[in-house]
């Protein structure tokens, strides 16, 4: 018989914790969250400097692992606000570690994404799933494949915009697991405690929504330097209803409504037929305009006559 595995050693370490509802969006740690998740720069380096200090103080909690990996969630064709925050804590260490101790940042993706989770995951649907149906999903995790190399032995940093079920803390605890991790911190900005998750995991739509945007606003974003569209975000910009989508699209310029194009057409999930009507507005937006019809001048002489 196989012995039970050890549980792998933990902790959790964040700039806010939810312990009580309703949650106050006044708090400033919420002031960029929403831009965050589109992916806009100055929003992604304000919070990555709030993070910092928790990922240098994970690793100056546990001197005896000198060999660390930070990491983020898996991506599948675009990145996510999550992904991008690790990326720029993992620029922010660098000449900032200690002798001897080793960090290196892993990028997971996935090899064989679940369509029925990447469906939930976009345009902010898992944000609005119930406690059960979140909990449901960690069915996911445990079937995950990343294209990865061995993490044993190596302490982990996981770097996340938010936990509020712990769903994916716990399917991917398993999978660090699996790997043989020796440790892992969860790095979070905000961390709702489980009862509050339990009762209202709706919260984190709320979260993501807690700076309304309007059209203009969207655009104003898209416009900002830095900016690196992220999954959700082109998921938003496709949630728009038609008139909203083609009055944006107006908005930007011309390199704006290709990339939009891009982004979108990378991402295989909007080749459904429900998304037809709102990619062939992009492909119309970024269509060549057509040649002016150069006009004739006027008749003259004998011509004008006839």
């Amino acid at each position: 018989m196989t012995p039970p595995r050890e549980a792998l050693p933990e902790s959790v370490l964040c700039l806010h914790r939810v312990t009580r509802l309703p949650v106050g969006l006044g708090d400033p740690v919420f002031a960029h969250y929403s831009t965050m998740k589109l992916g806009e720069a100055a929003s992604v380096a304000y919070y990555s400097r709030l993070l910092l200090p928790l990922v240098e103080r994970a690793i100056a909690d546990d001197p005896g692992h000198r060999d660390w990996v930070l990491t983020a969630p898996a991506t599948d064709a675009l990145p996510s606000g999550a992904n991008l925050l690790c990326e720029a804590v993992d620029e922010l260490l660098r000449g900032r570690l200690q002798p001897g101790v080793a960090l290196r940042r892993v990028d997971l993706r996935q090899r064989t994404p679940d369509p029925a989770h990447r469906e939930l995951n976009r345009a902010y649907k898992y944000s609005r799933l119930s406690w059960s149906a979140r909990r449901r999903s960690r069915a996911y995790w445990h079937s995950l494949l990343i294209d990865e190399p061995a993490l044993a032995g190596r302490a982990v940093i996981f770097v996340n915009d938010i936990n509020v079920t712990g769903a994916q803390q716990a399917g991917m605890r398993d999978w660090f697991a699996r790997q043989g991790a020796a440790s892992v911190t969860w790095v979070y900005i905000v961390d709702v405690d489980e009862a509050v998750g339990r009762a209202a995991p709706e919260i984190e739509y709320t979260i993501n929504e807690s700076t309304p945007l309007t059209v203009e606003l969207l655009a104003a974003v898209l416009a900002s330097d830095g900016l690196r569209l992220t999954s959700k975000g082109v998921g938003r910009l496709l949630s728009l209803d038609e008139r909203d989508l083609e009055r944006l699209l107006t908005l930007l310029d011309e390199d704006g409504r290709e990339e939009l194009r891009r982004l979108a057409m990378i991402d295989s999930r909007y080749a459904a037929r429900q998304y037809a009507a709102k990619m062939e507005l992009l492909h119309q937006a970024c269509a060549p305009a057509p040649p002016r019809r150069r006009q004739q001048p006027p008749l003259r002489g004998l011509q004008a006559r006839k």
